[in-house]
């Protein structure tokens, strides 16, 4: 009896083997992407590796072998493996070439990948030599001034960033970007990033006079689709305030380092850090100057910013403290927040009584904060 249950147990599993489809290239594609879109990139890499065994015993001219050489390129560069992600594109590419050819229109989609992943390795040269063969195609292919072209110029400026040499991105970039104006209009906010990417390496060159041309430039797109008083025009003000001081044009300067402070306070209020932030670069641009009583006073109102922010955070963790049962450590906090504000500055009488009001709920009871509120 238990010689033929076994018998029949062995041959149920032999037939569910048999019933079990071998894995198709197609379905493990289907799997590597799946697992990839979730960011599980171990399971893609082991579906992809799979794909490639069984796509290497197909014919050598299967589009499928491009597929899969593909997908584990992107695997592994999404996992962060870039050496072997870059030998993969690079198989996929003699594949392109050796298959369909040269001029295949596909092949300087792969080669900017290829300069992507040189870039990541830090093989700038390489990367560089790669983005200009794709450069020279696309020129080929579709003239000077497309926005294949474009990309290519943007990309390869990045490239010069990347490796700290930013004296030769900043013409290359705006290569790029005058290829985009005549294609888009030069007020279209697709120019924007770049723009932005321009005007901080003229400002990494010391480049303030074409740094001011970039920002004017951007901040005119941005107050036409945004509005003049938005905080996306902060980078553009802050940006143009610096490269005026840069060239010392203290009276044009002045007025943009205002607006700057009033779009931080209008958006953030007015006690926000980047508000101090901005009352300092104020105080710095005064002392430059020799402007001492108005460097005072603006440095003076961005201390008195970061001793209520000290406050502020004082009495939060006291107030934790003390829903924590601790009324003696929340006592200690109060009393730190009392010592650091200004008892001559009317601007943290608010901030004083708030503090008052916890201590005086710890020293005499909670019904002593409501009777203060009603004589109030």
């Amino acid at each position: 009896m238990l010689a033929r249950v076994a018998s029949l147990v062995f041959t149920s599993v032999v037939l569910c083997a048999q019933e079990q489809p071998s894995p198709s290239i197609d379905g493990l594609l289907s799997a590597t992407r799946i697992s990839y879109s979730k960011g599980d990139y171990t399971s893609a890499r082991a579906s992809i590796e799979q794909a490639w065994t069984l796509a290497q015993q197909s014919p050598k001219d299967d589009p499928k072998r491009y597929d899969v050489l593909k997908w584990f390129s992107a695997s592994l560069s999404a996992a962060g493996d870039y050496a072997t992600a870059r030998d993969y594109i690079e198989l996929a590419i003699h594949w392109r070439e050796t298959i369909i050819g040269r001029t295949d229109p596909k092949l300087p989609g792969d080669l900017a990948e290829l300069a992507m992943l040189c870039e990541r390795l830090k093989e700038y040269p390489r990367a560089l030599a790669i983005l200009e063969h794709v450069h020279a195609l696309h020129v080929q292919s579709g003239g000077e001034e497309t926005a294949a072209v474009a990309d290519d110029l943007s990309h390869m400026a990045m490239v010069h960033m990347e490796n700290h040499k930013p004296e030769l991105a900043g013409d290359v970039l705006q290569q790029a970007i005058e290829i985009r104006q005549k294609l888009l209009g030069s007020e279209n906010p697709a120019l924007l990033l770049e723009l932005d990417r321009l005007a901080t390496i003229r400002i990494l060159n010391r480049e303030y006079e074409q740094a001011e041309q970039t920002y004017r430039h951007a901040l005119l797109i941005r107050e036409r689709f945004e509005g003049k008083d938005d905080a996306d025009l902060i980078s553009s003000v802050e940006g143009l305030a610096f490269a005026l001081f840069g060239q010392k044009k203290y009276e044009e300067a002045e007025p943009n380092y205002r607006r700057l402070l009033g779009l931080w306070e209008t958006s953030m209020g007015p006690d926000h850090a980047m508000v101090a932030v901005t009352l300092d670069k104020m105080a710095m641009f005064y002392r430059e100057q020799a402007r001492w009583h108005e460097s005072e006073e603006v440095a003076a109102r961005a201390d008195g910013i970061r001793i209520r922010g000290l406050a502020n955070g004082l009495i939060q963790e006291a107030n934790a403290q003390k829903a924590l049962g601790d009324p003696q450590a929340a006592l200690r906090l109060y009393r730190q927040a009392l010592d650091v504000l200004d008892p001559s500055g009317k601007e943290n009488d608010e901030l004083r009584e708030r503090i008052q009001d916890g201590i005086r709920e710890i020293v005499e009871g909670p019904d002593a904060k409501n009777a203060v509120g009603r004589a109030r």
